[in-house]
């Protein structure tokens, strides 16, 4: 439990400095834009990112890579970083906690 915590920490903090470097580099283009994760991902290695739609057709589901995937390839990063932390962070929380404040 503990180390969902401290992934959702990592993730809400992976989140927050790519919403500074998106809110930096609109600052220099003099408009504010949120990049997608597809962007950040291209920025960061191009090859993996192609393999990915033959990977996830070939050895998932032919029918998962065009309305999930990509849909959440083109979604902004920070905000999905941010999501995902809150969400491992909450429930990364001890449940007796949870039953303990719920008897409250």
């Amino acid at each position: 439990m503990v180390v969902l915590r401290w992934l959702g920490i990592a993730c809400m903090l992976i989140g927050a400095c790519v919403l500074v470097a998106d809110s930096l580099s609109g600052f220099n283009e003099g408009a504010f834009r949120l990049k997608s994760l597809g962007e950040w991902w291209f920025w960061a290695d191009p090859d993996s990112l192609q393999l990915l739609q033959p990977a996830i057709e070939r050895h998932i589901s032919p029918y998962l890579f065009d309305p999930y995937v990509l849909t959440l390839l083109e979604w902004p990063a920070s905000i999905q970083f941010i999501v995902l932390g809150a969400l491992l962070w909450f429930f990364g929380r001890s449940p007796w906690r949870r039953i303990e404040k719920s008897r409250l």
